[in-house]
């Protein structure tokens, strides 16, 4: 049990006949609850809709529900806050037997296990900060709850005042733009771009903007990897347009008004990797360009690129190296 701590009169023969509507006048005495040993949980097809986090331990369950939006697969800048009650709720549920995450994860809550006493909180601020794993695999909310006013019938605090709730981690689901790109176009050493038909006949183009130096001269004695941090001094856009795009358009220096830009996307982490290398057919280098642990969002917070992707590469031959 979680340190559920109650009055010694609880643990005798009043446990063993407790029922929920024997228990629904509030004469359950709380006194302290802990889940600090506890991780914390979410159902990740709900989550979205729901906002709903919780920690469980045996019979006894720590209830957060986010209001709508609170958190999402983005970034926070700084922590964000959420006041209980009104735009969020904390409530504490005791059951007469063992729950699991399945109770909180069905559609309809199950009639087993029955609720013994609920507690809700009546004061409180959540405060959450979101961080992108670094892997680009999604992203780390870690949640505190500060001020929880969740009070047992004697009017005592049974929670400390600055919660640590726990960090939890979100995945974007997958978009596929359906988008066939073509080569790599070079504009320049810091601008390439490639650009192929979308859906419904769109053009699409995913874009580098370069940090200078990432491309040799000449092939390194030693096979090694120049990297550039995306966000940072390294950039990846990812384009939607009404139709396809002519082959030069990033190069131009002024861009014509068709087509119409429909969708501007940006990665905001990852890196990229270049490895320079002979070119197969002897004639100058290679540069082979991945990006790795990249997380590409589109406005409903999809990905629209796997976190390590090709980007591609291409050759420059010796006449045209200085």
């Amino acid at each position: 049990m979680a340190y559920f701590q109650m009055k010694n009169t609880f643990f005798g023969a009043i446990l063993a006949a407790l029922t929920f509507a024997g228990c629904d006048d509030g004469e359950l005495d709380i006194e302290r609850v802990d889940f600090s040993d506890a991780s914390i949980a979410y159902c990740s097809e709900t989550f979205e809709e729901t906002g709903l986090l919780f920690k469980i331990i045996e019979s006894e369950a720590l209830i957060l529900e986010l209001e709508e939006g609170f958190l999402g697969n983005r970034v926070t800048a700084d922590s964000i806050a959420t006041d209980i009650p009104g735009e969020s709720a904390l409530y504490y549920r005791y059951f007469d037997s063992e729950v699991t995450d399945n109770y909180f994860c069905n559609t309809v809550a199950p009639a087993t296990p029955a609720v013994v006493q609920e507690v809700l909180a009546t004061g409180g601020t959540v405060r959450a900060l979101s961080t992108p794993k670094k892997d680009g695999s999604g992203f780390n909310h870690g949640v505190v709850i500060h001020g929880a006013v969740l009070m047992n019938n004697a009017g005592e605090r049974v929670i400390e005042d600055n919660f640590n709730l726990g960090t939890f981690s979100t995945t974007p689901p997958n978009a596929n733009p359906g988008v066939d790109l073509g080569n790599v176009i070079h504009c320049n050493d810091t601008l390439l771009y490639r650009t192929g038909p979308g859906n419904d006949d769109k053009g699409m183009a995913l874009v580098l903007d370069l940090e200078e130096g990432l491309f040799r001269d000449q092939v390194p004695a030693e096979q090694d990897t120049l990297t550039s941090t995306i966000g940072d001094a390294s950039r990846v856009f990812f384009y939607i347009f009404e139709s396809e795009l002519p082959d030069n358009y990033f190069c131009m220096e002024e861009k014509p008004d068709t087509p119409v830009r429909e969708a501007r996307f940006e990665a905001i982490h990852g890196q990229v990797e270049v490895i320079t290398t002979e070119a197969e057919d002897g004639d100058g280098i290679t540069h082979q360009i991945l990006l790795s642990n990249m997380i590409l969002l589109n406005d409903d917070e999809e990905r629209l690129l796997g976190a390590n992707t090709s980007f591609g590469s291409y050759n420059v031959s010796s006449e045209d190296s200085p």
